[in-house]
């Protein structure tokens, strides 16, 4: 019989030896399950700690930076919410770039006294989710909806000036509640100075499942049509991923002052030169409102569109051509699409000189303004039955 003989150099028994006890230190059994389940719990919770420790550095050591002013870059919104002047009443928001203070106490804002619910609304109350049997209305706008210096207030008399003089929402609430005494009636004011349908958009669409409106009522306009560095797709990104880099900002001075840091990095000696665009086209504007009444819809709730007031065309022509073009679109749109649409002539640049008794300056109506809107609009509901089973009262202006 042949016998095999295995062969071994005395080189290769070496690296066999070596190889082996590589293996043997790499293996998981080399470390006790116990050390390596400490040594992994010490190494997540040191990430922690570490930031933690900057963020409380930061905010020891370091101003704080406003979320707000990281929000907002363009110059015409800095100039209507973020300046000192303008903050008073905004902060950051991660999805809108800006909203109103939670909890304000008769805050005097630009000649308006602004008090606000802990939701960052413009009501002398917390909303909550809708009692069964409540009738619900929400109002979504900007600043004609919010009700800019109604009431009027001056700011070294900030305790002087007429209660009775509401915004438009509060007085439709006040006159259906007398109508319908025990009914419950809400009347929410959903708006916030400044923002265009892009915004009011992106709001309802995060909000409008809890809220549950049973009517909702639309006025948005010159903010959509007026002109900035950049349209509201750019300068406001709604995507998940950018929204939740601003919350980021929004809850860290740590990555606020990172990002502050950065942008001024990269901000170029000489910004190049950019031509002007309505922060909402036209097309998007009439785009977004249909999306809104759209949302509405589908929840069964009925929708209103208010035009937007204008005052006349002499104090800036081409500002109230373009005003002109975005109101005659949109009648068009809500008579095709069978939509209630609003539009009062004595808000318009069609009654212009007779209507200066409604308009406190070019764009916004005055308290008595904002009485014509809530009297017009409860005829609107009464006409086309939008309320159903609710008494609709005729209101009196005066």
């Amino acid at each position: 019989m042949s016998e095999t003989v295995s062969h071994t150099e005395p080189g290769d028994q070496t690296t066999a030896s070596k190889a082996e006890y590589d293996a043997h230190l790499s293996s998981p059994d080399a470390i006790p399950r116990s050390r390596r389940v400490i040594y992994t719990a010490i190494t997540c919770l040191l990430v922690p700690v570490i930031l933690l420790g900057l963020e409380v550095t930061t905010r020891l050591t370091l101003p704080h930076v406003s979320s707000l002013e990281l929000f907002v870059n363009a110059a015409q919104q800095k100039a209507q919410v973020a300046n000192q002047q303008q903050s008073v009443i905004f902060e950051g928001d991660p999805l809108l770039l800006w909203r109103l203070k939670p909890n304000l106490d008769r805050a005097v804002w630009d000649f308006t006294v602004v008090s606000t619910n802990g939701q960052h609304l413009r009501e002398d109350r917390s909303v909550g989710s809708k009692a069964p049997g409540t009738l619900r209305i929400v109002c979504l706008g900007d600043s004609v909806t919010f009700g800019y210096r109604v009431p009027v207030v001056w700011p070294d008399k900030p305790k002087d000036y007429d209660p009775s003089w509401l915004p438009f929402p509060a007085l439709i609430e006040q006159q259906l509640r007398q109508a319908n005494p025990g009914r419950a009636i809400e009347v929410i004011n959903m708006a916030v100075p400044g923002y265009t349908t892009h915004q009011g958009l992106a709001w309802l669409r995060r909000d409008i499942d809890w809220l549950q409106p049973d009517v909702l009522v639309v006025s948005f306009g010159w903010n959509d049509a007026s002109f900035s560095e950049a349209p509201d797709t750019e300068t406001d990104i709604t995507s998940r991923k950018v929204v939740g880099v601003r919350w980021l900002i929004d809850h860290s001075q740590a990555f606020a002052h990172a990002t502050r840091w950065l942008r001024a990095k990269r901000q170029p000696d000489h910004p190049p030169v950019v031509q002007p665009v309505s922060r909402v086209s036209r097309g998007e504007y009439l785009s977004n409102i249909l999306a809104m009444v759209q949302l509405a819809r589908e929840r069964a709730a009925a929708a209103v569109v208010i035009a937007a007031p204008y005052r006349d065309r002499k104090t800036n022509p081409p500002e109230a051509a373009l005003m002109r073009q975005y109101r005659q679109a949109l009648a068009n749109t809500m008579q095709q699409h069978q939509i209630p649409y609003l539009q009062i002539l004595e808000l318009t640049d069609d009654a212009a000189a007779a209507n200066e008794g409604w308009f406190g300056e070019l764009i916004h109506p005055n308290h008595m303004g904002h009485r014509l809107l809530a009297s017009e609009l409860l005829k609107l509901f009464s006409a086309q039955g939008i309320l159903k089973d609710v008494a609709v009262p005729t209101m009196k202006l005066l």
